[in-house]
């Protein structure tokens, strides 16, 4: 596997190949953000864009967004929106891919969003939960 950023130039070209990954992951948005959002925030540079390819077939197998949320008092990295199949042979690259770049960027700590679920999934590597988010709609 292998773990790539993709530049916010080269993001028209791989668009057709992960939309769909990213669709999926909006549902859960509450329809907060559009697909059309999340592209164009990826062209101008505000989210990070991340692919997970297979290295023997060039596949690719997920796709994710980052962005530098500079608080206060630390800064923090935000993976937002993470989409694709075969997770289990990906997940631990790509949290150690994550790691490093948020260190390299000098963020304290890395904060994702998403179903309940992803807890089981990313416990072994440390993560736990810091709050959680309701919300109704009036």
């Amino acid at each position: 596997m292998i773990v790539s950023a993709v530049r916010p130039e080269d993001v028209e070209t791989i668009w057709p190949k992960i939309e769909e990954y990213l669709k999926k992951a909006l549902l859960t948005s509450s329809n907060k953000m559009s697909i059309g959002d999340v592209y164009a925030k990826t062209q101008d540079g505000t989210y990070g864009l991340w692919v997970i390819l297979d290295e023997h077939t060039s596949d690719i197998l997920a796709c994710y967004t980052t962005r530098i949320i500079q608080y206060p008092n630390r800064r923090a990295l935000a993976v937002d929106w993470l989409g694709g199949k075969r997770m289990k042979e990906w997940i631990g690259l790509m949290h150690e891919t994550v790691s490093k770049f948020a260190k390299d960027h000098g963020c304290f700590y890395i904060e994702g969003y998403g179903r309940q679920a992803w807890g089981r999934v990313l416990e072994k590597y440390g993560w736990k939960p810091s709050y959680i988010c309701y919300e109704v709609v009036v």
